[in-house]
């Protein structure tokens, strides 16, 4: 029997049992509850093709909101409950979004007409055919480009749908298994994880939020088998002391350079972490590493390509994927259709442009690793952040007339350090500062604001070129 090539018929097709939010529920729960969501949000006015942003944490709310885009055709516009009240405005409004679900764990007032999540789990309605299918656009997850502006990435129905199929196939995911779902459904890392175990038939366990303490009870209470995470996450589970002995393997996102000794750490203490690599716009696992080889080479950011019909290629250092689990384009603003040209702009013949500085494997073409980013985007929090993003909050402060940001590696992450010149004398760091967590989500929030009289540049092509690995230099210095 074929896999399904879209996100109800995903549910359907699944045996797994989710305990969330203290219920316990089944996947093909969801398909009744979200095909009654779906008709109740068209008898308020919605229809196919239409954009709702979910802002919440995950729980089993959020899985019904998902469940119902799916069944009415809708494009759930992922809005990460992180971001502040300005960000996830921008976003949404940007988006095109008609209405936003919230609830409880929804950290400020949305822009426009909103429904409570509750809502769509109490209102019963009769049963309609889901009107969506599997080439329609399902998901829009937010990624830092070049731009100060978070990028809108649109995957369908089938890349979904497809692609989790793929991932518990080829990282060798069983019905057996316990995956907990610890990354918010937001981004690609906890969709993928959550998806990639109802392909398997797994059970899944799902908390809302990351509270470490209750996260290590859940992995013992339920001998979870398999999970995925930060290494962030993962430093904090050890530092906890949590029991990981349960863990048949975890996958881990490498962000955080100042954590190289975590693989070799976590096999101390019995669980064995393996490498892997995705991103937004070709999702989550789209490689991961044998978790059956030495801690060295499961250390690596990489790994083998986990679809047999996707693969990758090395051009000029360049990394260049393409294969099922590839998004649809980029979400132009105003929630316009996709951009064709944005799209084109990423592509050759074919291959996705990932940015991205890579190695070949010598044992396979359909193996690599990860090196690092090519441009100067940074990685915060497990997340890509464009420098420009936060650089033009720093140029909304009185009497900065340059800003450039780069990331330091702190003991809790990497984290962004600002410089900027002013035309007033040094400026007042704490406002800056504050006035950057007014406009950011924490994490991009940089810990220290420094005025400087020029950048440091170096003679280019193009005339100058500012040194950024000489900023983060004076940020280490400053910072000690």
């Amino acid at each position: 029997m074929a896999a399904p090539t879209d996100f109800l018929g995903l549910l359907d097709g699944s045996d797994s049992v989710i305990h969330v939010d203290g219920a316990t529920l089944s996947a093909r729960d969801l398909v009744r509850w979200g095909t009654s969501a779906a008709a109740h949000l068209r008898a308020s006015g919605l229809v196919a093709g239409d954009r709702v942003a979910v802002w919440m944490a995950n729980s089993e709310r959020y899985l019904v909101a998902l469940a119902a885009c799916a069944a009415g055709g809708y494009v759930a516009v992922s809005i990460n409950t992180r971001y502040g009240e300005a960000e996830a405005a921008d976003l949404i409004t940007r988006s095109g979004a008609e209405l936003t679900v919230v609830d409880h764990t929804t950290p400020a007032d949305p822009p426009g007409p909103t429904v409570a999540a509750q809502e769509l789990l109490d209102t019963v309605r009769s049963p309609e055919a889901p009107v969506g299918a599997s080439g329609d656009h399902f998901v829009v997850f937010t990624t830092s480009g070049t731009t100060s502006k978070p990028k809108m990435v649109v995957h369908e129905q089938r890349s979904i749908a497809v692609h989790a199929h793929d991932m518990a196939k080829g990282a060798e995911i069983r019905a057996d298994d316990v995956v907990l779902v610890a990354m918010p459904l937001c981004g690609v890392f906890g969709l993928c994880t959550f998806t990639s175990a109802l392909a398997a038939g797994s059970t899944i366990v799902m908390p809302t939020g990351f509270d470490v303490a209750r996260t290590a009870d859940l992995i013992t209470d339920h001998h979870v088998t398999i999970t995925h995470g930060s290494d962030d996450m993962f430093h904090r589970l050890l530092g906890h002391g949590a029991d990981l002995r349960s863990l048949r393997f975890a996958g881990y996102g490498r962000f955080n350079t100042s954590l190289d000794g975590i693989v070799d750490r976590a096999e101390a203490a019995g669980a064995r972490l393996t490498g892997l690599y995705g991103m937004s716009e070709v999702q989550a696992l789209f490689t991961i590493r044998d978790h059956r080889l030495p801690t060295e080479e499961r250390g690596l950011a990489g790994g083998t390509v986990t679809s047999l019909d996707a693969d990758a290629r090395i051009v000029d250092g360049e990394l260049q994927l393409r294969g099922p689990s590839l998004f649809a384009g980029y979400l132009a603003e105003g929630g316009a259709e996709v951009d064709d040209a944005l799209t084109a702009d990423n592509f050759d013949d074919g291959w996705f442009r990932t940015g991205d500085l890579a190695a070949q494997d010598a044992a396979t073409p359909r193996e690599f690793t990860y090196l690092t980013r090519m441009g100067d985007v940074l990685r915060l929090g497990g997340f890509l952040v464009a420098p420009a993003e936060i650089e033009a909050a720093l140029m909304e402060v009185d009497g900065v007339v340059e800003a450039q940001v780069v990331a330091v590696d702190r003991p809790n992450g990497a984290r962004p350090v600002a410089f900027v010149i002013s035309d007033r004398g040094e400026i007042d760091e704490a406002a800056a500062i504050a006035h950057c967590g007014e406009h950011l989500a924490r994490y991009k929030v940089p810990i220290a604001v420094l005025t400087i009289d020029r950048f440091p540049t170096t003679p280019s092509a193009n005339g100058t070129k500012i040194q950024r690995v000489k900023l983060r230099e004076i940020a280490e210095i400053a910072l000690r």
